[in-house]
């Protein structure tokens, strides 16, 4: 990459995940939301992200071009990105309050698997729950070295994100790589362990068939989707539910059916995932690269049981 486009990147950067998240670390929150609003009306900001999103839409079937898909796709993430500032400047209760937790059922806090999906709005969730009385551990993928095409500005912002984890969650979390006994550990001690469900194939893993919209067939990797089958304690998932009128954010958190068949569990979370997909379709992660749901890897097996 030449000189200059590399400052250009920096100064993207600097825009889209410092100096307009930062807002959140001083203003009202409700200040805040109107801002975003009226900002993520720009084409100024997330103009990489928007624009890789617009394939990935056209390969599922919706409009490449689509302003108003554009606005909500920028103000998710700029909530992601102000999350981080909210919770430097008021702390992880201050930021919990940007994100009501809506029950489903009447268990209490305890252990447990708790699945989630790629929709952003991570970090006040885990607040959420931890104020709840839950204790939070986030499975996350660690963070060792620059990644390639990753400017300074945005690999400084993913490290500070990474120590936020762990100011919101009271602890280091659980990095992949050997994770699995430390899952099972965490849980027997009484932790809700939070992972993504919705993770893309990779290479030389096993893999779950799931549906996306239309039918489509896709898949998951399976890793953790056997271990919570052998682990104890409740299952549940969380997602957020962002109401685009008043632009507040909720948490819905469900206790998912008992079952020990692989492909019931399976079942479960896929058709939670199309339910948030077809409600909130903008705030979805993976718009700017969803083909490789689509592809079976090199060494991928398929688990069925």
């Amino acid at each position: 990459m030449s000189p200059w486009l590399a400052i250009k990147r920096e100064l993207r950067d600097l825009l889209s995940l410092w100096l307009v998240p930062g807002l959140a670390a001083v203003l009202p929150w409700h200040w805040c939301l109107a801002i975003y609003w009226w900002l993520a009306g720009s084409r100024l900001l997330m103009r990489e992200e928007v624009g890789g999103s617009r394939g990935g839409r056209q390969m599922l079937g919706l409009a490449a071009s689509d302003p108003e898909f554009d606005r909500r796709f920028r103000f998710g993430f700029l909530l992601e990105h102000a999350d981080l500032f909210r919770a430097l400047g008021r702390g992880w209760r201050g930021l919990a309050r940007t994100m009501p937790l809506t029950r489903h059922g009447t268990a209490p806090a305890s252990g447990g698997l708790c699945f989630f999906y790629n929709f952003n709005q991570g970090l006040p969730a885990l607040a959420t729950l931890r104020a709840a009385g839950y204790h939070v551990y986030l499975v996350y993928r660690s963070l060792d070295a620059r990644p390639p095409g990753v400017g300074w500005l945005r690999y400084g912002y993913m490290r500070l994100r990474l120590w936020m984890v762990a100011q919101v969650c009271g602890n280091a979390g659980i990095g992949t790589g050997g994770a699995r006994e430390r899952i099972a550990a965490t849980i027997a001690d009484g932790g809700l362990v939070c992972v993504a469900a919705d993770t893309p194939p990779r290479p030389n893993t096993g893999l779950v068939p799931v549906r996306f919209p239309d039918g489509r067939p896709a898949w998951w990797r399976s890793g953790v989707l056997k271990l919570a089958l052998q682990l104890p304690g409740a299952r549940r998932c969380f997602s957020v539910r962002l109401d685009w009128a008043t632009r507040q954010r909720t948490l819905d958190l469900k206790l998912l059916p008992p079952t020990q068949d692989l492909g019931e569990l399976v079942g479960q979370l896929n058709e939670e995932f199309l339910d948030i997909l077809a409600g909130q379709s903008e705030l979805w992660f993976y718009w700017p690269g969803p083909q490789g749901f689509f592809q079976f890897p090199e060494g991928g097996r398929l688990d069925l049981e």
